[in-house]
């Protein structure tokens, strides 16, 4: 695939990114720390793996993202090693977790072990514990979409239909009240955290259905499913004005386009209209009022302003190919210099020796060599789910 000379020496930029971190979560090369995974971090490094296998032709990355869903599965879907329990957090027999690794969902990776039971909620130390978030399964969900689509291999799509089964367990009933939690124990048999994610029914939603049209065999099974999702995401408003969240909202546009390109009827509050309109609102409020490019790395986020750059990138990207909808896409051009500036800000070695990029070094690198990568092929951080059902079997992989 041709690249034009910037975007070529920005891709060998985020080449190095990746290759770092590849080297030090014991991805590649013979050191490492293989267990150190973190489950939002990880989706987005596989997506990054399978764009450079694409951009370098080169199928070392595209072994390393297969690898890396493997360990990601093998370290996330176990209990901690400091924990009392042992196995996987499904209870299912070594055997059979190794079969089915997501059926009771992911660990997020957090450094500290999830709270005690018994112990008072601490909101100063409980972003800090294990658990099970659900926009971060969501994220896996759509990296095992994205797996299915590079491989061909059936087994993905019915992974991620099995974790997104487990992600109902965060719908909580009560009568005829119906709501979802932000964070659940680590064997998702209690909530953590009772308020919910703000875009989590829209991406649970989008996940449903999306499951349903690529393993049909499944609609019966998630039918349920979709309809709580339905319900929650009813009347909802999606805006918001921080930068990540509004990476994640241009995500989910571009994932309710191509599920409009099959003729899917989607309710109206995920219609790619509405949640493009909120995702314009945000990004005027935040490059206008929120966003100050002057302010030093010491008081900025890569992580969250590359997730912003890597949402407008993706969708940005691939406006042409929802020109069919009839939505002024080209709107998106007046935050081009936003989301350009973002990527030269954190590929100057100045911004990444501040202690907000070492703190998050993972999250951060992964977030920028994504947004870089993106800017050249946007389809590999899409949910694009254009292969037939019917093909699957005669699909192939990049090797």
């Amino acid at each position: 695939m041709y690249m034009d000379p910037d975007k070529s020496q920005n891709a060998d930029t985020a080449c190095k990114l990746m290759d770092d971190f590849l080297d030090r979560t014991g991805i590649s090369g013979a050191g490492g720390d293989i267990k150190r995974r973190y489950l939002w971090t990880d989706a987005f490094a596989v997506q990054a793996c399978f764009a450079l296998a694409r951009q370098y032709d080169n199928n070392d990355y595209y072994r390393h993202a297969l690898k890396l869903i493997d360990q990601v599965h093998f370290t996330l879907g176990r209990h901690r090693p400091d924990d009392v329990r042992t196995g996987w957090i499904s209870n299912l027999s070594e055997d059979e977790g190794r079969e089915n690794p997501v059926s009771n969902g992911l660990r997020i990776g957090k450094n500290l072990p999830e709270r005690p039971e018994g112990e008072s909620y601490n909101p100063g130390t409980e972003w800090n514990r294990d658990g099970q978030y659900f926009h971060y399964l969501t994220r896996w969900f759509n990296t095992l979409i994205q797996a299915f689509r590079e491989t061909g291999e059936k087994r993905y799509a019915e992974l991620a239909v099995e974790l997104i089964k487990a992600g109902g367990k965060f719908i909580r009933k009560d009568g005829d009240s119906v709501r979802m939690v932000w964070k659940m124990n680590i064997d998702l048999t209690e909530p953590v955290v009772e308020t919910m994610g703000a875009h989590d029914p829209l991406e649970g939603l989008l996940c449903v259905i999306t499951a349903m049209i690529l393993v049909p065999g499944s609609r019966h099974e998630l039918e349920p499913l979709r309809e709580e999702m339905t319900a929650l995401c009813r009347g909802m408003n999606w805006f918001t004005d921080d930068p990540l969240g509004i990476g994640g909202l241009l995500l989910n546009t571009a994932r309710s386009f191509e599920l409009g390109k099959r003729d899917e009827k989607l309710p109206s509050g995920i219609r790619p209209a509405s949640l493009f309109a909120a995702a314009l609102d945000g990004l005027q409020i935040f490059s206008g009022n929120v966003y100050d490019h002057r302010q030093p790395p010491e008081y900025r986020l890569a992580f969250r302003e590359c997730g912003l750059s890597l949402g407008f990138r993706v969708l940005y990207g691939l406006r042409e190919s929802f020109s069919s909808f009839n939505i002024n896409l080209d709107k998106l051009s007046h935050y081009l210099a936003l989301a350009n500036e973002i990527e030269n800000f954190w590929t100057t070695e100045r911004s990444r020796q501040s202690l907000t990029w070492s703190d998050h070094r993972d999250i951060n690198a992964v977030s920028l060599a994504s947004s870089i990568l993106a800017n050249g092929l946007p389809q590999a951080f899409s949910s694009d789910i254009s292969i037939n059902p019917e093909d699957q079997d005669s699909a192939t992989g990049n090797e």
